[in-house]
């Protein structure tokens, strides 16, 4: 005969889990909003960078002077793919961080975390699958990115502020 009385007491066990994970508001983690200002400074200071270089380039590239020429030529290395690498892959191993810190602790808010985080993270390939193919990145193009990115950490940065008030996020 099959005794039904631990496969209840199972289910009770996980349905109340389930319950007080539910009800739990998210708490405010100092280190993941630290995290947070560090990853959005890290993408502001490499975009800032790059959008620097691209005004450069386009301003002196029409210059005849020699001095303008090798400064764009400069720029130019600079603002390449391959001298920005480091950067994707810092602010890429940031972002991974900075997801693993602030979805570590499951609650209601988590998914929707999942999905800011991802859509930042798919973002930021965006910008780098592009510069990979371009090798330098135009100037508009940087300061849209930029403003995008802004936009998404703003929104994680109105979460951390959110819960460190105590309040629930929406």
């Amino acid at each position: 005969m099959f005794n039904k009385l631990p496969l209840i007491s199972l289910f009770v066990a996980f349905a109340a889990t389930v319950t007080i994970l539910a009800s739990c508001a998210p708490t405010y983690d100092s280190i993941a909003d630290q995290m947070l200002v560090d990853t959005q400074k890290q993408a502001d200071d490499g975009l800032l960078k790059l959008e620097s270089l691209a005004v450069m380039i386009d301003t002196l590239g029409k210059s005849p002077n020699a001095s303008d020429q090798k400064a764009v030529a400069d720029a130019r290395r600079q603002a390449s793919y391959g001298s920005n690498m480091d950067f994707y892959n810092n602010l890429q191993s940031s972002l991974t961080t900075l997801d693993t810190r602030m979805t570590a602790t499951p609650d209601l808010s988590t998914p929707k975390l999942n999905n800011a985080l991802s859509n930042l993270e798919k973002n930021v390939n965006e910008v780098r699958t592009t510069h990979a193919a371009e090798n330098t990145l135009g100037a508009d193009y940087v300061k849209a990115s930029k403003q995008i990115l802004d936009q998404q950490f703003k929104a994680l940065t109105v979460y951390e502020l959110t819960i460190k008030s105590g309040s629930k996020p929406q």
